[in-house]
Order: structure tokens, then sequence, then C-alpha cells
């Protein structure tokens, strides 16, 4: 909402800020950093420092509920008058993005010839709230960043322009608030909500209470510490109960019944509050993913085409409001513990998650959690009906769930199944009775389904399998190769020892497992754990046991206590132990396209050896049918769609997936890490288990113009998908595993950045981090030829992350053709008429000197293209070298001549 639509008036805000340097501690084992920076408003600054330092000298340090990340909120037509106090021995500033203010007097930085905004003493800065948001601000008088610089300590926070006449207030007692992480928002007209800000930011400079950097116990190694709002809870500090070196405890890291709750803020809600999140990148060099189970939002919260999501990249300094759909529970009204995290798994794994928790039944603060730590009281929101008390058969979550603090979760009640028949956990009468009506296994607190799905359940029994994989004819392989199958086709070749066997001799080529519902759908996984109990050590892994394994879900809905396919919170651990069979229900409440899949009890261990899949969601009434034949189709990365209207398009799933742990064909490992164990890049890369690198292919020095030729080195192992010119095509792309940032190219194709809205941009790339998924749709003319897909980081490509988008002249036996008929292939497209505007250029590649700067940095061996009319002023130093731009009207027809100097 834009100001512009409110009537102009003068409203100042006025706000006393100041900076503070202290020992900031990270979490309760007293992990800390001793040169913490944060901003706080001058009233609470001697409050906050003397309670700091009071917690720092505990024996072990303790955290201060009241060191957190500055936010403070103001209307929309504000005027924000800031006055910034710095008493610390350096310059500092406070530099805000998004908002409008005089470059001059409030940038908060020192640019160009503008007057220097940072201080050593005291500024006042003017912003104006012209638009609703969340806009981050952040110190620009030290940029750097080193250890030296503000931001890796913290000096970063937020202001939050709300509606009009909004007010805001503390969520525990209800009382207005100057500053705060979370609060009830009240607007005019409009339903209040929660209110959660949420700071990633990078890996920090971080000591244990020793004094000394923290050391991973597995590795040996210094251990990184990535973070949440200044809080952080690393795996290194959950440690096994056992004694076995095997034992990692990654199963329950995120088990409060074995650890108690996370450091980082946990979110708490009663069931359909509404909510926004603030989510914001605090910090300066990692990019993360931002994955919240169970809920889901609009990228573009007020256009219903927008897409929907679940996971978001997030590079630092940006910030987005999600808008969660349907509010706190999401459609089926999920109540217990939902987890959000940052999905590149060494960042989970170094501390970068915590929970959001939903209460069922109102707490006033009287409540204890299991492990005796009181439960905070939490004021309802005014305009919705007050949720009902706790009486001795309904205690409110988590206290009607079964287990005891500081042992491990159980498994949930009726929804693992032993192989002789029978469960491994029957519910206690406390636990039934807090049973929804129709309660089924995995569906149990939730009413997941509705009623009307009740007759046609949709059921896939799924295998989890090991076997060594291998990814091309160089030999590279994955001895310890981990996937899903289904049962029927262990089944269909024999049995389990038949298929491994198959798959080892490579007659079987086994891709990530794909399958397909509708919109519309209640689907039940039922899903077998067939695999050792243990990754044997590697170069890449120590020996670690996996006895227990699940499948955690995205976008889809669910009961987050029974069927997480994880161990969060108070919640059960909803996984296998092997032979044992896990039971999951889920609910596809519309055309939700990509939905990602994966093991969530041994991600660090798993995702490596392509644990992973996907479930796709068509819309409703649309059949899948084999792309060869047209029979029906039961799972497979590739599909031919058939919606309800009569109109078809072929589908392609494209996993992309790092730190795969592969060996060459003599045994030898593949970047292996200088300690087993080690996040340090191990390991290479894949598409669906495949890999055609370019080292193979110019291990002869062959001239690396013709690396992507299949005439001189035959097709790539990679996936080829077929198609006839003019079929509408759908990717569904996903990052499988397992840290870094991918960007998808597919040369001479173009697609709409979101696929359901005409007027959404079109786009030729696309870029992803762990666990996203996208959704491609070409609808544009296109031709006949081989056309190039690829992955654009120079390590992605290097690697083996390309492949071919074949499209066939002329019909072909083994492709039967959309609906249209085999003598209805589209033609090539046209040529330029005599009426078409087309533009000629001519071209010339040149190598000259590149000099990058006034201190002589330059690149000897620089390579330009440059017009062919200023190729002598290039060579006689009169042509100031610079990306070449071409520039047409659209519709036009471009030829470019290209000569090679």
């Amino acid at each position: 909402m834009e100001l512009c639509k409110y009537p102009k008036r003068e409203n100042i805000r006025t706000f006393h800020i100041e900076a503070i340097q202290i020992p900031i501690v990270y979490n309760k084992y007293g992990d800390y950093d001793p040169n913490g920076l944060l901003y706080v408003l001058e009233e609470d600054a001697e409050r906050i420092k003397t309670e700091a330092l009071k917690r720092f000298e505990m024996e072990i340090p303790q955290p201060y509920k009241e060191v957190q990340p500055l936010v403070i909120r103001v209307n929309l037509g504000d005027t924000v008058k800031v006055r910034f106090r710095n008493s610390l021995n350096r310059r500092l500033s406070i530099h805000v993005q998004g908002l409008s203010y005089d470059v001059n007097t409030s940038d908060g930085s020192s640019v160009g010839y503008n007057d220097d905004s940072t201080t050593n003493g005291e500024i006042w800065y003017t912003w104006y709230a012209d638009t609703e948001g969340v806009y981050l601000f952040h110190d620009m008088a030290d940029p750097r960043s080193t250890e030296d610089a503000t931001n890796i300590h913290g000096l970063f926070g937020a202001v939050i322009v709300e509606a009009p006449e909004a007010k805001w207030f503390d969520p525990e007692t209800g009382e207005e608030l100057r500053s705060g992480l979370m609060a009830d928002v009240y607007q005019p007209g409009k339903p209040a909500f929660r209110e959660y800000s949420v700071f990633f930011h990078d890996e920090l400079e971080i000591l244990n209470r020793e004094g000394e950097q923290p050391v991973d116990p597995h590795t040996g190694l210094p251990s990184s510490t990535t973070a949440i709002s200044y809080r952080s809870e690393p795996m290194r500090n959950r440690m096994p109960h056992s004694h076995d070196p095997a034992d990692s405890a990654e199963d329950v890291s995120m088990s409060s019944w074995v650890y108690g709750d996370p450091a980082p803020p946990i979110l708490f809600a009663y069931v359909g509050d509404p909510v926004k999140i603030r989510l914001l990148h605090g910090g300066v060099k990692e990019t993360h993913v931002f994955h919240l189970h169970n809920h889901q939002w609009r990228l573009e919260a007020d256009n219903p085409a927008s897409t929907i999501l679940d996971s978001i990249s997030l590079s630092p300094q940006e910030c987005y409001t999600l808008d969660i759909l349907y509010g706190a529970g999401s459609l089926n009204h999920v109540i217990g513990d939902v987890i959000f995290h940052c999905h590149l798994y060494p960042h989970f794994m170094e501390g970068m998650w915590t929970l959001w928790r939903i209460y069922d039944r109102l707490q006033d603060g009287t409540g204890e959690l299991p492990d005796g730590t009181p439960i905070a009281p939490l004021m309802p929101l005014k305009d919705r009906e007050r949720p009902p008390k706790k009486d001795g058969c309904h205690p409110g979550y988590p206290n009607f769930i079964e287990g005891r603090f500081g042992e491990s979760p159980l498994q949930p009640p009726l929804g693992v199944l032993l192989p002789g028949g029978g469960v491994t956990n029957k519910p206690t009468p406390l636990e039934r009775a807090n049973f929804v009506e129709n309660a089924v296994p995995g569906a149990l607190y939730t009413d997941t389904c509705p009623c009307c799905t009740d007759e046609r359940v949709r059921v896939f029994e799924i295998a989890m399998v090991q076997a060594k994989i291998t990814y091309n004819r160089y030999g590279w392989h994955d001895p310890q190769g981990r996937f899903f199958v289904l049962k029927e086709e262990l089944e269909r070749h024999g049995g389990l020892e038949c298929y491994i066997r198959k798959v080892e001799r490579q007659e079987i080529k086994v891709e990530p497992l794909v399958i397909r519902a509708n919109a519309g759908d209640c689907i039940e996984l039922r899903t077998t754990n067939l695999l050792p109990e243990f990754i044997e050590g590697s170069p890449f892994q120590q020996r670690t046991r996996t006895d227990i394994v699940g499948h955690h879900l995205h976008l889809v809905k669910f009961d987050t206590i029974v069927s997480d396919g994880s161990a969060n919170g108070w919640n059960n651990i909803a996984g296998a132990r092997k032979y044992e069979t896990l039971v999951e229900r889920f609910f596809a409440n519309e055309e939700l396209r990509t939905v990602f899949f994966h093991d969530h009890l041994f991600a660090n261990v798993h995702q490596q050896h392509g644990l992973f899949g996907a479930l796709i969601i068509e819309e409703a009434g649309a059949t899948f049918h084999n792309p060869q034949n047209g029979k029906e189709l039961r799972f497979g990365t590739r599909a031919v769609i058939r919606r309800k209207d009569g109109t078809s398009f072929r589908e392609f799933t494209l996993f992309v997936h790092d730190f795969a742990f592969l060996f060459d064909r003599k045994g030898k490992p593949l970047n292996p890490p200088a300690v087993p164990g080690s996040h340090d890049d191990p390991g290479v890369m894949g598409i669906n288990y495949r890999a055609e690198p370019m080292r193979e292919r110019l291990r002869k020095k062959e001239d690396p113009a013709y690396l992507f030729s299949s005439f001189v080195h035959g097709d790539p192992a990679t996936p080829i998908f077929e198609t006839y010119p003019g079929d509408e095509l759908m990717f569904r792309l996903i990052d499988g595993a397992h840290e870094e940032q991918h960007s998808l190219n597919i040369t001479g194709m173009s697609w709409r950045k979101e696929p359901a809205d005409a007027r959404s941009p079109l786009a030729a790339s696309q870029t992803l981090g762990v666990s996203e998924a996208f959704n491609l749709n070409v609808t544009r003319r296109y031709g006949a030829g081989d056309y190039l897909y690829y992955f654009g980081g120079i390590d992605d490509a290097w690697l083996g992350l390309w492949g071919i988008l074949r499209v066939h002249r002329r019909y072909r036996r083994h492709l039967q053709p959309l609906c249209q008929g085999k003598g209805m292939i589209q033609p090539l497209p046209p040529c330029p008429s005599k009426d078409d505007v087309v533009r000629r250029y001519e071209v010339v590649a040149v190598q000259k000197k590149l000099i990058y700067n006034k201190y002589g940095d330059h690149d000897p061996n620089g390579l330009l293209f440059v017009p062919k009319e200023d190729v002598d002023q290039v060579f006689s130093g009169k042509y100031m070298p610079k990306p070449l731009i071409l520039r047409a009207n659209a519709g036009d027809w471009i030829e470019v001549t290209l000569h090679n100097a």
C-alpha cells in the first residue's frame, strides 16, 4: 500500500538510538561473541548492558532475552526522526535501505561528494515512511567484511512500516511496544495479526564457554556458527547420549524431548491467528534459504496468480514480508512445533533453526513444558475467538504427548507399522483424548484431509534402498547411493536383491523418484526402510548410524506432530527403523506444482547420496502418461500431462545436487575433504544422479569449442529430454542437495517467471537454492535441434551439470506426439518477411589487456566483443573497453555476424 492513497498528514515519530558493545551470548551452552555490537533504544541501554554482563559472568555464560536486533515500528506516512548516539571508540552510523531520505544528511555513510553522515558522537537522521513493509538498517561507517568490521558482530536492525493508525502490543503482556522482534498488530478495518521479525545472518566470530574456537566433536575441525536474531543452536552442542562414535544424534538433534528448546527465538501463536513474518538477511556474506514447515505464502502477497512458496533464497541485505496463507496452523489448523531453518544443510547443522509453537489451548502463564520450563503467557488477539482453557483431558500442547524429558521422542501412535503386523506405538488415553474426531494413522491431531476425499485416498507404497549408482560412462559412482523407489518396482524386478543387482549392473538407470497427484487429492505415503543401519566410513564421511529414516514433504498440508518426517520440538519422531513402515497423510489443496521431499532425520548424511524426490501436484482432472506409448504413468522424471480441457504438455523433472560423494572407476575419491566429515565443499555434482564432466570429455586436450558436441564426444550421461517443435514444455526444477546456489540456463528458450501470471516478465535462467522448486513453462514457439541446458556457475559446468533438450524434426517411433497427432508436428518458426525489421550487427571478438582501475589491476589476456567499426580504436588504445550491448525493438529480427580476430 502506498502513501499516495491517503491524505497527507505530518506525523513525526522520534527514536533515540545508541550503539553498545557487549559480549553477545548465543545459547545456553555459553557460546558467545566477545565483541558483540548492537543498536538499542537509549532508554534501554544501561539495563541491557547491566543484565547482559551479569549473565555473561555466570559460570556458563547465559543469553539475556533483550539482547536482540533492534526492531522499531512506525505508521505509513510518518516522518521518522532518529537521534543516533555513538559512545564507542570508532565511527558508526545507521544506514536504512528502502525508505526515502536526503542522501546528504541521512544516508549513514560518506559517499562521493556527499556530506559525511557517519559519526563518532551524535547525529540526527530523517526518514520518510512512504511504503508499508520491512526495511533493514545497519552500519555503513565500517562496511568491511572482516571480523574487525561491525556487521559480523551484529550491528543491524529493522524499521517496519505498518498501516496508518495501526498500533502494536507485546504478545505476552498486552502493553504497547516501543521496540521488539514480535508484536501483535491491530489495524483499523482489518484483522489483527501476529508479527514476527526473523533475522538470518552470517557465520559468526564465536568462542565457546572456555573462550576458545568451537570444535566439531566428531571431526575435530573448527566449527562454524550461523545464527537467527543473535541466537544459535548448533548440533555440536546437542551431543549424543551414547558413547558410540558412530552415533551423531542428528535424528534427535532438533528434539526438545532430548535437549530442551533451541536458543533462537521461538514464535508463538494460537491456531488460526493471522500472521506476517518479516524476514531479513542482516549479514553481508552468505546466501541462505529460509524454509518454513507446514505453511506457505505467495511470492507476491496481493497477486492470487503468484506462486505459492515455503522456501525462498535470501541474499545479504534482502528483506521479505511473508503473509502466511490461512494463518498459524495453515488450512488444516495444525497444532504443535513447526520448524523453520536455513535449508543449506551445513547452516542448519551450525545452529540456524528454531520453532514456531502453535497452541491449541489458552496459555495464561501457569503451565510448564515437560522439562519444567515455565510456559510464558500469550495474549489472545482481541478480534478472534478466545482459545479454550486447559482441563484434565486437554492440558494443551505439548503436555498430552507421551514422552520423558532427556530421552528420545517416541514414534507416532499408530503411525509406524511392524514388518509382521501391528504398530510400534499405541496411543495413551491422554493422547487419544486429544485426537481429532476422524483420526487416522498419520493424521491424529489435525484433520488433514477433508471428508470428501475419504473414498479416494491416493496411496503410494515406497521403499528406501541403497545401491551403487554410476553417474556416467567414465565410472564416476557412489558406492552407497540411497534413494526412494516404489515397492512395485522392486517386485517387478524380482525383489530387493535382484533390483539392487540390476541397478549396480546399470541395467536399471535409477533416477530420483517422481510421483504425481492432483489438486484436491488426499495422499498417503507408506514408506518402508530397507536401508543398512550405517553409512560406512569413507574419505568423505565418518561411519554414521542411520537406523531411523523418514520423509518430509514441502507445500502439502499435514499433521506436524506425526507426519513431518522429523523430530522437531516436542513432536513425535516420524521415522521408520529397519523393515518398519512409516505412514503419513497429506492433503494437496490446490495445484501446488513441484513438491520436494527428502529425509529430514539424517539430512546432513543422506542428501549427498541422493535420498530426495518429488511429488508433483497437477491440476484437478489431469492425467499422467508415458511419453513413449501414451499409457498411464505411475512415476518418472518424464511425463505427458493431459489437462482436463484436452490440451497436453511435456513435463521434465530436473534435480540438481552438489556435495555428491563420488569415486572414479578405480575407487579414488573425487575431491575428498581434508578430514572425513568436513563441509569444506567436498565431492562433485550431479543432475538426476548423472554428470557429464568437462574434465573427462577434454581428457585428450580436444578443442573446448566442441565440448558439448555429440558428433565429437557422443551424447552426455545427463538426461536428454525429447520433444517436437512447438510442444508446450514444463520443466520442474528442484535443488535436492546440499549447499551451493545454482542457476539453470536453457539456450533458445524462455518462460514467465510466474507460470500462472500472463503479465509476469520473461526469463531465460533461474537461480535456486537447496529445497527451492521452480516451474518453467515454455509456451513460446521453438524449432527443431539440440538445445543446451546448463547450470551457469563455472564449477557446475566443469563438473558436468549440463545436458540436451532434443527437438526432433520428424516423427520418432519411441516418442508419441501430443494430442494433435504425428502429422501435425509444428514447423520451424517463420523467416523474416519483406516488411519485417532486420537489425544487422557485425561484431569482432578481440584479445586485449583489460585495465580494471587506476591502481593497475588488469587482465593481460582480456577477451571482449566490440563493434567491427571500433576495432582499430581498440588496438590503438582510443576505445574504453566495455561489455557489448546490442539493442532492438520488440518484434525485430537481429542478425549478428561474428568475426574472430
